[in-house]
């Protein structure tokens, strides 16, 4: 059965969001039911409270899902092919976050352990594909710096450089020492 709105989540998104930016400010509830009366808006105490609970503890499943996401970030490292691998990792926070939200729901705080094991395995998942992907990019730039040796190589042999000069070459514009 589908839960009914509560009596803030029916107001318009501006009078949400101020209630948000008030309560980020460290207004107390008795403060920000005034503000809300300056603005003409009623509700009741109790409501705002569970309101600015329930705000709390998305704030805190949200700082959750977002240190893990970090933490695969770190282990993953910096490197060319971070760009999918930060993709990956942004769709994991997203369903890291869903579940969290689902188990703190009716079914009580604690995830199923169907839940956990599907999470593992894609985080499992995502861990090998980035590392995958890693490895393409690194072979890549191996095979296109060696074509590229060879091709300097060829050219300085052809107009008479030295394997010296074209050992300096090489090593400074490709990185490759001979």
């Amino acid at each position: 059965m589908a839960k009914r709105p509560s009596s803030i989540d029916r107001l318009p998104t501006e009078i949400r969001e101020a209630i948000g930016r008030l309560r980020e400010h460290g207004k107390t509830l008795d403060e920000i039911l005034d503000h809300l009366r300056t603005m003409e808006v009623e509700i009741s105490r109790s409501a705002l409270g569970r309101h600015v609970k329930g705000m709390a503890a998305m704030g805190e499943r949200l700082r959750r899902s977002r240190a893990m996401a970090e933490g695969l970030a770190r282990q993953l490292g910096e490197t060319p092919g971070d760009k999918m691998a930060r993709l990956n990792i942004e769709l994991l926070h997203s369903v890291v976050n869903d579940l969290l939200a689902a188990a703190d729901g009716e079914e009580g705080s604690i995830l199923l352990a169907k839940d956990a094991g599907v999470l593992a395995t894609a985080i499992e998942r995502l861990t090998k594909a980035a590392r995958q992907d890693q490895d393409f990019v690194l072979k890549l730039e191996t095979r296109v710096k060696d074509e590229a040796a060879k091709a300097v190589a060829s050219a300085g042999r052809d107009k008479g450089l030295t394997e010296e000069t074209i050992s300096a070459i090489t090593s400074r514009i490709l990185g490759i020492a001979s």
